[in-house]
């Protein structure tokens, strides 16, 4: 019980310098918002004419496989748990937030210059909290968003997590379980291999741009 209120004497604490409080509260409403503009942008790229056809992966040699369990549970399971164990660092978990604004910014820009066509032979992910509230149920083809492609939003989120943690333990683990979800991502065929081998390279980019922009300010 003491834990639950040292967390919320931290987030009072917080939430009472100005600065923070109105940092925290324009960053949520920004997000949401943005993300609401990132679902709209989705429903455009769906009816784009994909241009650079489908890429002919090399990894691609075995029969996809339905993975959308594992991925589900190693993708919210990370996230969720990168939040708890920051209840208590309010700061870290704006900054967070702000970086994955970023990281969506970075993801229209390249989903509107490599306009990939899906793999044929794809399994659609089955994701609950994605299929609500950002993919869009497309009644021609009967299935949720394909084109969502480069680069890979699951891969780059959970890697951004991973490296936030200053434990080297931890760390490590949520770098392998990255790695792992990248993997059944592939064999799914919900991304190709190029979309999870750059993911990480958009978040490294996403966070050294936001340490630039929080020196400016």
């Amino acid at each position: 019980m003491n834990v639950f209120f040292d967390i919320f004497n931290i987030w009072k604490e917080f939430l009472s310098q100005k600065k923070y409080c109105l940092e925290f509260i324009l960053t949520v409403i920004f997000s949401i918002f943005f993300a609401f503009l990132f679902r709209e942008f989705l429903v455009f790229v769906e009816s784009w004419d994909h241009s650079l056809g489908v890429f002919k992966d090399p990894l691609f040699f075995l029969e996809p496989i339905d993975l959308s369990i594992p991925i589900f549970l190693m993708t919210y399971g990370s996230i969720g748990f990168f939040f708890f164990f920051h209840l208590k660092d309010p700061i870290k978990l704006t900054h967070l937030i702000q970086i994955t604004v970023i990281l969506l910014s970075f993801r229209v820009i390249t989903l509107y210059l490599i306009r990939l066509d899906a793999d044929p032979n794809m399994i659609i992910l089955e994701d609950p909290f994605l299929n609500t509230f950002v993919y869009q149920f497309n009644e021609q083809t009967g299935r949720y968003n394909q084109h969502d492609l480069f680069f890979s939003g699951h891969t780059a989120n959970l890697f951004l997590t991973s490296i936030l943690y200053r434990n080297k333990k931890i760390k490590y683990f949520f770098l392998t379980v990255t790695f792992a979800m990248g993997a059944c991502l592939v064999l799914q065929r919900a991304h190709y291999s190029i979309d999870v081998i750059f993911a990480p390279f958009f978040s490294l980019l996403a966070l050294f741009l936001h340490k630039k922009i929080k020196r400016l300010t």
